[in-house]
């Protein structure tokens, strides 16, 4: 197995209800290597990511777009009744928001990552992912498209030539098939920061993840943190000083 040279950490930002958690993903912005802001789907709006994509600017860190179904109540975590054309309204909608404010800031924005159940849906539906590389389509927009690997998101953007950039969580638990525990499970999250260094260390390594005491091989371009998880400041430097300490570089997969 080809040792790994590299890799990208990427946190989902913009989803601030206040000015002590906007602090708190300034911070994070110093820690990761790319960034994925909610543009008014589960959260955020024009002046949201406004503000956070002037200090990922100030810091070098990649930008993407990060659209969800327009479910502001259920944070874009509910699964959802929705009819496909109020579905590809409401991602041109935020999509387009997202651009005129990157375009505003001058900023490259390189990859688009679903949140919440809208990414879920589409590591299992063909249908759902010829819907979303539709959207990108038409606002001509040249995106990698960051999923779950294995998933029908891969499959579909590999038979539409779509640049495609495998995802690990390093504060989320997997079934044995490599999709992510339930949410509503109590065991979902990862909440001890020892785990997961373990768990990063696991992926970017070994290349595997442990279900049940037992490893299952799965490929990671990029590590994903969440920005609301408790403690994720304290997690990303341990897993950033622990991933460099093996001698792999922190950077974009640009």
């Amino acid at each position: 197995m080809k040792a790994i040279n590299s890799i990208d950490l990427n946190a989902d930002l913009g989803e601030f209800r206040n000015e002590g958690e906007f602090s708190n993903e300034v911070e994070l912005l110093q820690l990761i290597s790319s960034c994925n802001i909610a543009c008014g789907g589960h959260v955020g709006d024009k002046l949201s990511v406004s503000r956070i994509i002037e200090h990922a600017k100030k810091l070098n860190v990649a930008i993407g777009i990060h659209p969800s179904y327009p479910d502001k109540l259920g944070f874009g975590r509910r699964p959802m009744v929705i009819s496909d054309n109020k579905l590809i309204k409401s991602l041109h909608q935020q999509i387009s928001d997202f651009m005129e404010v990157a375009s505003q800031h001058s900023v490259a924005v390189g990859h688009i990552k679903m949140h919440g159940q809208l990414y879920n849906d589409a590591s299992k539906s063909k249908k759902l992912c010829e819907m979303i590389l539709k959207v990108i389509k038409e606002c001509d927009l040249t995106l990698k498209i960051v999923g779950q690997f294995n998933s029908v998101l891969e499959e579909v953007c590999n038979e539409h030539n779509q640049p495609f950039i495998a995802e690990a969580f390093i504060d989320r638990r997997y079934n044995s098939d490599l999709s992510l525990v339930q949410r509503s499970k109590i065991n979902a999250m990862i909440d001890s920061v020892n785990e997961q260094v373990l768990q990063a260390k696991q992926i970017v390594i070994n290349r595997s993840i442990i279900v049940d005491d037992h490893p299952i091989a799965i490929r990671a371009e990029t590590l994903c943190v969440h920005g609301d998880h408790p403690g994720a400041l304290a997690s990303l430097r341990l897993i950033r000083s622990a991933i460099e300490a093996e001698g792999i570089e922190i950077k974009y997969y640009a």
